[in-house]
Order: C-alpha cells, then structure tokens, then sequence
C-alpha cells in the first residue's frame, strides 16, 4: 500500500486535517439546524397564538383509521472505499406515494386559511430535515476516515516493528 513510513506519516497527517474539517463541519450544520428548528417553533407559537391552541394542536392529526404519509422519501446509497462500505444519504420531496396518489400537504389538516407563520414553521423544519441528512452524510465520512486512520496506525506501528531498533527510535514510533 504504502512504500515507507515517510509516505504513511503523511497519509496520516492528510486524514487527521480532513477528520478535523468534518469535524468542523458538523458542528457548523448542528449550529445551524439549532437555529432552524428554534425559528420553526417559534413560528409554530406564533400561529398557535393568532389561531388559539385548540385550533393548531395534535387533536388536527388524522386519527388511526386514516392514513397518514411523508412527504418526504430517503434514498440510502452505499459505497464501497477500501474495503469498507459507506452509506451516503439523500432526501427527496415525494409528489404522489406508491399507489400513485397525490400526497396532501398536512398544513391542510388545520383549515384552508392557515396563518403564514404555520407555513413558515413547516419550511424550517423541512429545511432542518435536509440539514439531518447532510449531518449524517458528515457523521458517516467521518466513520470512515477514523477507519482509515486506524488501518494507517496499525500500518505505521507495523512497519516500524519490522525496521531494525535503531530506525525505529529515530522515526519515533
């Protein structure tokens, strides 16, 4: 794989700053996806105040006999790097479900004439749901540059245990 231990030190370094930017990354789509889902339900507050709380509440959701559907479908894609697989996800905005019906939109289970701040509390956390997914994408390259990692570690720590005493301390193994 590797032809000296220069080359895996190296190999190390370049996934350690690419483990830390997906580190960094995470962490800026979490901030973000906190501040989405804090302005949804503050819209979510807004609309049940002009409405009242009985009229924006759970008693709207369809009952059990109903059936009920998300308008959202996700797309789980695998790859294969190095010998380990790594799923890749994606979220799509689903027009009509399996039996190729139109899905409704269920901001229409609270009345026709819904206030505009329900409508915008369900674009926020429909936004925070593509913000999920890009989390996960995020949480799963940094899986597998950990395992990178730890297979370049191994690697090192082998190669140095092969070379003669002497090198070994010189490279610091």
């Amino acid at each position: 794989m590797h032809e000296s231990i220069d080359d895996i030190c190296k190999a190390i370094d370049e996934n350690l700053l690419r483990n830390l930017e997906l580190m960094q990354e995470k962490i800026d789509v979490n901030v973000q996806m906190e501040k989405i889902l804090r302005d949804g339900y503050i819209e979510l507050a807004k609309s049940k105040y002009i409405r009242g709380k009985e009229s924006i509440s759970v008693l709207q959701v369809p009952v059990e006999d109903q059936r009920v559907v998300t308008l959202f479908e996700l797309e789980t894609k695998l790859t294969e790097e190095t010998g380990k697989i790594i799923p890749n996800f994606d979220i799509n905005l689903k027009k009509s479900d399996n039996n190729g019906d139109e899905i409704q939109d269920p901001i229409k289970w609270f009345g026709v004439l819904v206030p505009q701040s329900l409508r915008i509390a369900q674009k926020r956390f429909q936004e925070s749901l593509y913000l999920v997914v890009r989390a996960a994408n995020i949480q799963a390259e940094i899986t597998s540059v950990v395992d990178k990692l730890q297979s370049l570690y191994f690697l090192k720590h082998t190669s140095c245990s092969t070379n003669d005493p002497k090198n070994s301390v010189i490279l610091s193994c």
